[in-house]
């Protein structure tokens, strides 16, 4: 059991350190996305009675009426995904690379294909 707990609290901790550039945000009908407060600066958050309260690391608090909001979420003001796409150009490709229709490559000689339609070389082949 101990086991368990101590992954659990050291996944709580990784996923904490990921958080911090991340910032709560609502949604409203009327006036689109609202920055609330970065991770980092949140203490806690509770909902009670209609309300959110935000409650910031520094004992500062501030009050939401739930009807306003039609979304809440977090966010990053960076862009995250692919950093860099590279294009390989005919030079460096490999030559006698197969690869069937759907992109999987074949590791069979192109010589010794059954029949059927197969991308050789970068180029459609249809071997009878």
């Amino acid at each position: 059991m101990r086991k368990y707990i101590t992954l659990a609290a050291a996944c709580m901790l990784s996923m904490t350190a990921l958080a911090d550039d991340f910032n709560l945000y609502s949604a409203t009908a009327t006036s689109g996305s609202n920055k609330i407060e970065s991770v980092e600066n949140l203490q806690k958050l509770t909902f009670e009675n209609g309300t959110m309260v935000v409650i910031r690391k520094d004992g500062t608090t501030s009050t939401i009426n739930l009807s306003s909001i039609s979304k809440l979420y977090f966010s990053t003001e960076e862009a995250v995904g692919i950093e860099d796409v590279t294009a390989e150009d005919d030079a460096t490709a490999t030559k006698g690379e197969v690869y069937d229709l759907t992109g999987r490559k074949i590791n069979i000689a192109p010589n010794n294909l059954p029949k059927g339609l197969y991308i050789i070389d970068g180029k459609k082949k249809f071997i009878r």
